[in-house]
Order: structure tokens, then C-alpha cells, then sequence
């Protein structure tokens, strides 16, 4: 069996689907979009790799005894075929599969298709998201794409940026900043943990602030996690004396909450076209996204907090465009 060994990734935990949580080691706190909200989500270094080995279709595709049985099954159980396999290794040895794909043809064939999936899992986040304009994306598609390229502070300071390209990222690093105000409501001590990692220059210390704010995120957000979910965690990332003592702190206050109004602007700031509104327009789109009606000058206050700001001038829009 041949195996190439690929870059790093950086992934958030999901549910094993049976009820139970896979805890791997986590290395760090993520901000996360998605369609309707943004959260932070614990995340875990993995290794990649892909291999290719051949064997009898009996040994790797479905049983009749199986649901899924089909009639390429059947055909397939006692022949040779060439399989493609591509899986994760976690920090603390243990291994999830991720794709497989079933050749039945030449070594050849069976070569191009191991190449694939190594060009697949190489791809860029640019590469991914334009592939996705070919077809209509699920939700599990669009969430493979953001676990896998968590989001991060831009940086305003790229090296031969052009100046709209500097603009652009420091409209990007606001708003991401904004977004971590709106969360902080939520997990006050977790978000400046995360701020500190990034701020931090020496790797030993950035890494021991995100270790930490692994700790903060259990103790001010799995208040509502069963018990064996909590239990489940510790046994992989260990939470020390301090932040256990938050966490009691934490689950004997009244549980927090986000601010909505906020969290709109934050999530659609630039999606929605937030930023490119008047300070009435902003008021109503605020009205039938959030259900509150919200005064134009209260908004603007919400903004200027927050650190978003907006691209029209003040007053009402020039006659040419209306």
C-alpha cells in the first residue's frame, strides 16, 4: 500500500452520530460563520493522509444484510478492486475515515483516482468555494469548507497588497473584531484569550493562551452539555482548579445571552449590505430581520461600539440613486 502523508488541518469536533461526542485533544477556540449565526467552536490539529491499497469488494463495500445493498454491490463482492482511502489522525493517535472511493478497473485508473483525492484534500478555500458555485451546496457542504478553514484575524499588513486589497482586509479584520465583541457576551474570558494567542509573538506562549482558551470555552459554554459529555471532554482536555472553579461560578449565574441585535449587524454587516445603507434603511432592514424596531441613532451607537463602519455618508440618499 502506497500512502502520502498531507499539510496539517485545522478541523472543529463533531458528533460521532450515535449519541456520543468524539473529545479529541483540542488546540485551540474558532470563529465560525454560518448561514445563520457565528459561534466559537473548540478545534483539533489533525493529520491528513490518503492511501491506496486493492483487496476483494466483499471486504470494503456493503453486505446484503445492509440497507444500502445495491445491485453494484453484489456484482463487485468477489472481484478485485482498487480502493482509495483518505483518513484523519487526531494528536492522541486516534483515526477517523473521511472519503473512500471503489475502482473497479486498471492500476492505472486506480492511480489517477488516489492523485485525485490527494489534489482534493490540497485544495485551497478559494478552490473549494468555486467549485461550489457548479452545484447547490448542503449545509454539510458548506460546513466541510468552514471546519476546514476556520476563520481568522485578516491582516491588513499583506506583503505586495495592493491598497484596495489592504482596504478590503481591514473592512474583513473589523468585522471579525465585531464579531468577537458580539460573542463575548457570551464567553467573556474565552474571547480576550483568543485575542491574546493571536497578539502573542513567542509560539510557546500563543500556544499556551490557546490551550487555555480551550479551558475558558468548557467553563463559561457547555452549561447545557449532558453529563457525559462534560465527562467525555475532561478526559481528553484535562480542565485545571481554575477554570473548573468558573465553570461553578458560571452555572450558578443566570444563563447569558446574545445580544440579537447585535449579532445581526456583526453576521451581515457586509453580507447583507449592512455597511452600504442609510441610518434609516439600516433601521428597517434591522425591523424585519431582528423584529425590533431600532432607532437610526441607537444603531449607529451599536455600530460605533462594535467597530463597524459604514460606507455612505450621513443623511439620505442623493436623488440620482433612488
Amino acid at each position: 500500500m502506497w500512502r502520502i502523508v498531507l499539510p496539517l488541518g485545522y478541523h472543529e469536533a463533531m458528533s460521532s452520530g450515535k449519541g456520543q461526542m468524539i473529545v479529541p485533544p483540542f488546540a485551540g477556540v474558532s470563529l465560525v460563520e454560518y448561514r445563520d449565526r457565528v459561534e466559537l467552536t473548540p478545534a483539533y490539529w489533525v493529520r491528513e493522509f490518503v492511501g491506496l491499497g486493492k483487496c476483494k469488494g466483499k471486504d470494503v463495500l456493503c453486505q446484503p444484510e445492509d440497507d444500502s445493498y445495491t445491485i453494484f454491490d453484489e456484482f463487485l463482492q468477489d472481484k478485485d478492486v482498487w480502493v482509495v482511502v483518505g483518513w484523519e489522525q487526531c494528536e492522541d493517535g486516534r483515526e477517523e475515515p473521511t472519503l473512500m472511493n471503489v475502482v473497479h478497473g486498471t492500476e492505472a485508473e486506480a492511480q489517477k483516482a488516489y492523485q485525485g483525492m490527494i489534489d482534493f484534500c490540497n485544495m485551497s478555500k478559494a478552490e473549494l468555494e468555486e467549485i461550489g458555485k457548479c452545484f447547490k451546496q448542503t449545509e454539510e457542504d458548506l460546513a466541510y469548507i468552514r471546519n476546514r478553514f476556520p476563520e481568522s484575524p485578516p491582516d491588513p499588513k499583506i506583503t505586495g497588497a495592493t491598497e484596495k486589497e489592504r482596504r478590503e482586509q481591514i473592512e474583513k479584520r473589523d468585522l471579525y473584531q465585531a464579531r468577537l465583541k458580539v460573542l463575548a457576551g457570551m464567553a467573556p474570558k474565552t474571547v480576550t484569550l483568543m485575542q491574546q494567542a493571536y497578539e502573542a509573538e513567542e509560539p510557546q506562549k500563543r500556544e499556551k493562551l490557546e490551550r487555555e482558551a480551550v479551558q475558558a470555552y468548557f467553563a463559561e459554554l457547555s452549561l447545557d452539555w449532558r453529563e457525559d459529555e462534560v465527562l467525555a471532554w475532561q478526559r481528553s482536555n484535562p480542565v485545571g482548579t481554575k477554570w473548573m472553579c468558573e465553570f461553578a461560578r458560571v452555572l450558578s449565574e443566570p444563563q447569558r445571552e446574545l445580544d440579537p441585535i447585535n449579532h445581526e449587524l456583526a453576521l451581515n454587516w457586509i453580507r447583507r449590505g449592512y455597511n452600504l445603507m442609510t441610518a434609516e434603511e439600516l433601521s428597517d432592514a434591522i425591523l424585519i430581520m431582528a423584529g425590533e424596531r431600532v432607532s437610526p441613532e441607537t444603531l449607529k451607537k451599536r455600530r460605533e461600539r462594535l467597530g463597524l463602519t459604514s460606507k455612505r455618508p450621513p443623511g439620505p440618499r442623493p436623488k440620482s440613486e433612488q
